[in-house]
């Protein structure tokens, strides 16, 4: 988290504004740290606002005692951080979680693109069943581990919006990245 503040903070000195960078949130800062404030110290330290650091957690955080988990990424959220449930699909999704867990962005697991591949239907039908449930319920899609034009352009034919993967770049160092976006 600290570097990707000062990563933020040398992007916005320089360029006026930042794009969000998303960071790893684990099982065991829920349950170590004062999350909610660390982060808001973090942010309030480089002179940041919540919004420019999005926050991923595992769909399996989500399935361990809920109670307290939904209370603190609530917290998180009424602070003004945006919440990214990564990998759904990978665990023990149900449709309750997706009605009762206060995420911003759901990150669909890799593991169905590498099915699409395949040409298996079901898999194909659970992708678009995913993308077009989540734009019901208003939660934006971000489709994780697209690697070939093929993987793109059938998300693009289903209505995904976001999508990321190795077919448009690997993870890049921040350096990289700065070169990447002043272009």
């Amino acid at each position: 988290g600290r570097k990707t503040c000062q990563l933020l903070r040398y992007l916005k000195d320089k360029n006026g504004s930042v794009l969000p960078i998303s960071v790893n949130v684990s099982r065991v800062n829920f349950y170590t740290t004062n999350l909610v404030s660390n982060l808001l110290k973090l942010v309030e330290k480089y002179n940041l606002e919540p919004k420019d650091l999005q926050l991923e957690i595992t769909e399996t955080v989500y399935t361990e005692e809920k109670q307290v988990i939904y209370s603190i990424i609530s917290e998180l959220q009424e602070a003004g951080f945006k919440i990214l449930m990564d990998d759904f699909g990978s665990g023990y999704s149900s449709l309750n979680m997706l009605k009762d867990a206060p995420i911003d962005v759901l990150k669909l697991d890799m593991a169905f693109m590498r099915n699409l591949d395949n040409e298996n239907e079901r898999n194909n039908i659970i992708v678009e069943s995913i993308v077009e449930l989540s734009k019901k319920l208003n939660i934006p899609v971000v489709v994780e581990g697209v690697e070939s034009e093929k993987q793109v352009n059938f998300l693009k034919s289903i209505g995904a919006e976001v999508i990321q993967g190795y077919y448009f770049s690997k993870p890049i160092p921040a350096d990289e990245y700065e070169k990447l976006i002043e272009e």
